[in-house]
């Protein structure tokens, strides 16, 4: 007996919006989105966005921070366009889709047809989103933080001892000197960033690596760690 066909493939006409980003200063950035999805909530409720960052200061780090505000502002990053290599590997390593140079024509239409030609597949069509856990104070030795359902973010330092647990990913925007674990429910799509690294043991879905020294090569650099057939990948970015 012939089998039906399992997935219809079928063009979108929803809108999908770009956000041109001018500026690195993450704070500013919290303040026009907010105002922007409370000024035009039937709008920006739940849309999709792609990123379009020209600035060449724009880092990895901010990158993260800025998909977290989206997300706080019910907005859902769904990839990038820059030319900034730091930023296209850490979109990658997050499940954002990497778009090319800029579609949006240089005269405004009077409909949103000109959104609509950024077409890409969602990455996170199937995710159930919930707002990260954001831990803004430092973790100290022996403290245990857990973010259950949802990807876990980290302002503060993690000191040594300290471990810190996420369902999802984890990105962290200071020194970690403790121990990291993402993915704790056998998620292995699941990332660890880390702005400085000098962490104790990291593991992703439950395999891990413990660090008695750590590497020359990896010590207090910006690293981004995924697994790779099953094995934990560690890349400088």
């Amino acid at each position: 007996m012939k089998k039906s066909n399992l997935i219809e493939v079928k063009t979108q006409t929803e809108a999908l919006y770009t956000l041109k980003v001018l500026t690195n200063n993450t704070d500013d950035l919290l303040t026009e989105i907010a105002a922007l999805a409370n000024n035009n909530k039937k709008q920006f409720q739940h849309a999709p966005v792609i990123l379009e960052i020209e600035n060449k200061h724009f880092q990895a780090n901010e990158l993260a921070v800025l998909v977290e505000i989206l997300t706080q502002n019910n907005m859902v990053a769904v990839g990038i366009r820059s030319r900034k290599q730091e930023l296209i590997d850490f979109a990658k390593f997050s499940g954002l889709a990497v778009f090319g140079k800029s579609l949006t024509p240089s005269k405004p239409k009077k409909s949103n047809k000109k959104y609509t030609e950024d077409k890409a597949p969602n990455p996170h069509q199937d995710k159930v989103y919930q707002a990260p856990k954001i831990v803004a104070n430092k973790v100290h030795s022996s403290m245990q933080i857990l973010a259950k359902d949802s990807d876990l973010v980290l302002l503060g330092t993690v000191k040594a001892d300290a471990e810190v647990m996420s369902y999802g990913s984890v990105s962290a925007y200071k020194e970690v000197r403790g121990k990291v674990f993402a993915g704790i429910s056998g998620d292995e799509k699941a990332t660890i960033f880390i702005q400085s690294f000098n962490a104790q043991l990291i593991s992703i879905a439950g395999v891990y690596k413990k660090f008695d020294v750590v590497p020359t090569k990896l010590y207090a650099r910006s690293v981004m760690i995924d697994l790779d057939e099953g094995k934990l990948r560690f890349q400088i970015i």
